[in-house]
């Protein structure tokens, strides 16, 4: 078996890619990484695609700062130079923002997050904020395995940091074991906080940064 070369990619997605499906985004790097003619590694069977990981799915609407790309390389290309050639072809929106190699391993750049940090704003944050302070617990509504559930996100929430009246950023569990959407957040100040549904669904989201248990970034 030949030998496979990964490189984990930190990148940013501003206006006007926010608004492509994760899909869409996924077919987007992968026709960006044709045209950059990279040395990609292909799946087996009938329906070959080029083998990468991104470590979160991105939702619609969300801008982010600093998520993760891992690329199976056939050649061990210089990072530098894949970054260089790979920003060549991306679409207005997209940045790479680091590249570097990184060890083969069994797990999961997925199953490696544990956190994801977060910046929010609209009008009424703070107040809302202030509002669900002693609220115990904070249970939402959220569509899981084909069926609508009631959980409670308090748990999941690690830290808030207030940064003006229509502005906050936070720290909350992420991952394939736990993970805390910002639209269920919001949810949990609509019902709890007395947000506006208006406001709630003008948020401004954008996720700051992932933490991994192992970052070689």
């Amino acid at each position: 078996m030949s030998e496979t070369f990964i490189i984990r990619l930190r990148f940013s997605r501003q206006e006007p890619a926010i608004w492509l499906a994760h899909l869409d985004m996924m077919r987007t790097f992968e026709r960006s990484i044709r045209r950059a003619d990279l040395p990609i590694c292909w799946s087996q069977g009938y329906n070959p695609r080029p083998q990468m990981t991104f470590a979160l799915p991105i939702s619609v609407g969300l801008a982010t700062a600093g998520d993760y790309l891992d690329i199976s390389l056939t050649e061990d290309l210089d990072p530098a130079e894949l970054m260089d050639r790979l920003n060549r072809c991306l679409p207005t929106g997209f940045a790479i923002l680091a590249a570097s190699r990184v060890a083969p391993v069994k797990a999961s750049l997925m199953s490696l997050v544990r956190a994801a940090e977060y910046r929010l704003e609209t009008p009424g944050l703070a107040e809302a904020v202030a509002r669900i302070a002693n609220t115990q617990p904070l249970v939402v509504e959220k569509f899981s395995k084909g069926k609508m559930v009631d959980v409670d996100i308090r748990p999941l929430i690690e830290k808030i940091q207030l940064k003006g009246p229509d502005c906050l950023e936070m720290r909350v569990k992420a991952g394939s074991s736990a993970n805390l959407r910002p639209d269920l957040f919001l949810k949990a100040l609509e019902t709890y906080g007395e947000l506006p549904a208006a406001a709630a669904a003008d948020c401004a989201v954008t996720r700051l940064a992932l933490i991994l248990d192992s970052d070689s970034l």
